[in-house]
């Protein structure tokens, strides 16, 4: 059986992983979230979505769900795709072949996997989704030959499997202290100089636009509905926001910096230039949606970044009687 992954399988499992592990899963990461992000709980497709009527269904009540057999490339419509007097589900956990009219239709292991294999090979797909949707449906397939009808416990001991396997991104700092420019005047008259220009930049310009996470959420959105039109402009838009983000980076490296204030102030302008990274894989969901997915991730851990050293800029303003940042 050719079993994957077409594009539209690929974006399934990381619908179904979305959907069982949460879009907060990755390890303990949830429970270290703080105020800024507070507010980004909701899985973006759960929002568009009615996912559990989408996990649920089972459209020709055959025992398969709909979702496994795009997996299995049964007819979500066709209680017996091939046929023989045999619902897909049970043929399945009979470890028959539903593509293949009985009675000579048993389906090997070694079939399978050379099935799967060549699939995956013919699919020439090299992104983080493709291996990870490997190692999904191989671990899905083992298990439901092993149990037939799986358990919510088992799907979600699934996911946790692959989920917990899931490497981040890796960046390192592009600047260093050496990059500021710092000045040892810590009068009142220089913090309060270089306060009116953090507040040029985060409070006075503050963008009315959607942030980038709203964004990253629509683009899910329209790819799922395959609103190709609606896919180039999110991707637009978020190509902005590396634009400006860019521009920020920029305008934080050109005054000088009262000393006390600099360690922070490089946080903030190292926060700003990971984003830039960060956003550049959110706009690949189309083609490596995993990627993408850790693209957010990164981009929530730098905006928390961010957060706390403009928070710890606040408590040093707070001793000069200065207040930017509320």
């Amino acid at each position: 059986m050719a079993y994957l992954p077409n594009k539209k399988i690929l974006f399934l499992i990381v619908f179904i992983l979305l959907v069982f592990a949460g879009w907060f899963y990755f390890s303990d990461y949830k429970n270290k979230q703080t105020q800024y992000i507070a507010e980004q709980e909701k899985s973006p497709l759960a929002v568009a979505l009615d996912t559990t009527s989408k996990l649920d269904a089972d459209t020709d009540s055959d025992g398969l769900k709909d979702w496994e057999e795009l997996l299995w490339k049964t007819d979500s419509g066709k209680a017996d795709t091939d046929g023989d007097g045999t619902p897909d589900g049970e043929e399945i956990n009979l470890d028959r072949n539903p593509l293949k009219a009985g009675p000579d239709d048993k389906s090997s292991d070694k079939e399978d996997l050379v099935a799967q294999e060549k699939a995956v090979s013919d699919s020439k797909q090299n992104t983080m989704t493709a291996a990870y949707a490997k190692q999904f449906l191989t671990e899905y397939l083992v298990l439901k030959k092993q149990k037939g009808e799986l358990t919510e416990e088992d799907k979600q001991n699934l996911v946790d499997k692959v989920m917990n396997n899931v490497k981040p991104l890796a960046i390192t700092d592009k600047y260093t202290i050496s990059d500021i420019k710092i000045s040892g005047d810590i009068s009142k008259e220089s913090v309060k100089k270089y306060a009116e220009g953090m507040k040029s930049i985060f409070v006075d310009s503050k963008n009315t636009l959607p942030n980038e996470s709203e964004i990253f959420n629509l683009l899910l959105k329209n790819i799922e509905e395959e609103n190709i039109k609606n896919i180039e402009l999110s991707i637009k838009a978020l190509n902005d926001y590396t634009i400006l983000n860019e521009k920020r980076v920029e305008i934080m490296l050109s005054p000088s910096i009262p000393e006390n204030l600099s360690k922070n102030h490089l946080e903030v302008v190292n926060g700003f230039n990971n984003i830039k990274f960060a956003i550049e894989n959110m706009t690949i969901a189309q083609t490596d949606p995993v990627k993408a997915m850790m693209g957010q991730k990164l981009y929530d851990e730098q905006m928390q970044r961010i957060y706390n050293a403009l928070k710890s800029i606040q408590e040093i303003f707070n001793e000069y009687e200065i207040t930017v940042f509320k």
